[in-house]
Formats: C-alpha cells, structure tokens, sequence
C-alpha cells in the first residue's frame, strides 16, 4: 500500500473483512446483516426479502471480487458490499470499476446496485450518481431477488459506459471556479443538516482550500477525475480542523462511517461534476454556434 495513503479505521476494518470473504464465521461476527435469510418480524408478509450473500455469490460470477464490506453490524442492518473488476480495461490506467451493492432487511432502504470506480492512488472508491447507473429495487415484488440476477446479466454494458466517463473526466481540465463549484457542492451534502442552515463565507473559504489540499505528487493534476477524488477523499476521511460556522468551536472532521451519507456524499460529488462539465460543454456549443453565425455574416 502507498505509504501516502490515509485510510481510516472503518475502512481499514472493511478492507479486512472482505479480504476474509471466504471466513464466513468471521464475517457472520462482523457482518450478519449479510447472512440473513429472512426479513426483520415487523415487515409484513408482502415484503419482498433480498438474500444479500446470494446478490454477493452471483456478482461474483460476472467478474466481480469483493474489496469491501461496511456496515450490517446487526441482523438486518444496512450495509454495503464494494466488489471490483480488477480485470476490465487496462490495469495501467491507475484503478478500476466496482460494483456497489447496497442492502437491508428492516423495510427502510431499497436494494441498489451502484457503479464506482476505485483509484488506486488514493485508494479512493468514488460512487457515480444517478446520472450513469443507479438502481433500486423497491422490497415489494415477489420476483425481487430474479430482477435484481437479471440486472447484474447485462452490467458489463453499463460498466463500459462508466469507463468512457471516467476518462472523459480525465480528459476534462477545470478551472479555479469549477473547482470552488465542486467543493461548494460536497460541503452543502456534507454539514447541512437543516433547510434553514447556511454556512458563513469564511466556513467556505476555510473548507475549499481544506477540501483541495493535494496528499500525493500525483493529485496535483487539475483534470475533473483527479480534482473529484481529492475533495471525496478529503471529505469522507476527515481528519483536518475547522472553525464551526454555528457554535464558532474548533471541530475535528471526523471521517464519514454511515453507509447513507457514505453514499451520499460520493453521489453528489459525482453528479456536480456531470453538471459542470455539462454546462462547459453546453457553453462550448453556444460559442461555437456565434462563431459560425459570424463566419456566415
């Protein structure tokens, strides 16, 4: 591992969990939520279970291996299962796809299959948002466990789409204000918590240079991919101080441990960053539809 690497204990505690996939009793002490067979006794009898080992068994047969393992401490408690394809595209590329599943078994979350991409630099799992793959399977069918098999047959396509997007946005060098745009987004997902809530203009100004703080020589590069994985890194890690924009105290950023705001936080980011470059491109077009407007005058 590169010594510049700065993982916190949850995810030291994930990567070991799924480095012992194949310890079941193991698993079953840290993990149970993984081996439930049966729904929580409030559901009723129209919930639909969703076996997640099975889910786990299955993907693991279209290429997939697991890299991780968060959450589902109790029973039929949320978690999520990150599995990588380590052998899809080129390996020099500096990561790899992953497919993230999501699951419970107490009827307050949907299962949800989810493309990532690791980076292998940071070893950063960024989450792509709904704007590329996103899929929840709502416990109500009697055929669930089928839909979600009949998803994983066809996953390579979306895969491949997730790979022409990533290097898109290693294509795609942003500007200063794009980057204050990005980190704007991260930190509103991130510490409001209520729709009143606004953070001072000396939070943010704080926040972004904490945000855009370069760990590795190879973070310094300024493409959309690099920049996304500094501020999630950043932002889900923790570690650094900050002046509280309401109770004026010092904080120290805790790294992110919930499986939701895990999730969140890593979609947003995503999806700001589909938007910014959406918008440039947008921009390029009018641009260049007056040029040739002039040109034709």
């Amino acid at each position: 591992m590169n010594a510049l690497v700065r993982t916190t204990d949850v995810e030291k505690h994930a990567s070991y969990l799924a480095d012992n996939f194949d310890n079941e009793s193991l698993l079953f002490k840290h993990a149970p939520s993984l081996f439930t067979t049966h729904a929580h006794p409030n559901m009723s009898q129209k919930y639909s279970f969703t076996n997640t080992y099975e889910i786990v068994k299955y993907a693991q047969t279209k290429g997939f291996s697991v890299s991780s393992i968060m959450g589902g401490t109790t029973a039929y408690a949320a978690l999520i299962v990150r599995m990588r394809m380590l052998d899809h595209g080129k390996k020099e590329d500096g990561g790899a796809p992953e497919l993230v599943i999501g699951d419970s078994h107490n009827g307050t979350k949907p299962a949800k299959l989810l493309l990532g991409y690791i980076n292998f630099l940071c070893l950063n799992g960024m989450v792509a948002g709904d704007m590329l793959y996103s899929r929840r399977f709502l416990h109500r069918s009697p055929d669930l466990m089928q839909q979600l098999r009949l998803e994983l047959e066809d996953i390579d396509t979306s895969v491949r789409k997730l790979m022409l997007r990533v290097n898109a946005m290693r294509a795609y060098n942003t500007t200063v204000g794009e980057q204050i745009a990005l980190t704007d987004a991260a930190m509103q997902e991130r510490f409001i918590t209520r729709s009143d809530q606004t953070l001072s203009g000396d939070f943010k100004v704080d926040m972004r240079r904490k945000l855009l703080t370069r760990r590795r020589d190879g973070d310094k590069r300024n493409d959309m991919f690099t920049i996304m994985n500094v501020v999630q890194e950043n932002l889900i890690r923790g570690g650094s101080h900050y002046i509280s924009s309401t109770s004026n105290r010092l904080i120290r950023m805790k790294p992110i441990a919930a499986v939701d705001r895990n999730l969140n936080i890593n979609q947003r980011i995503w999806i700001e960053a589909e938007r910014i470059m959406s918008n440039a491109l947008q921009q390029d077009d009018v641009l260049e539809h007056k040029h040739d407007v002039c040109d034709n005058n």
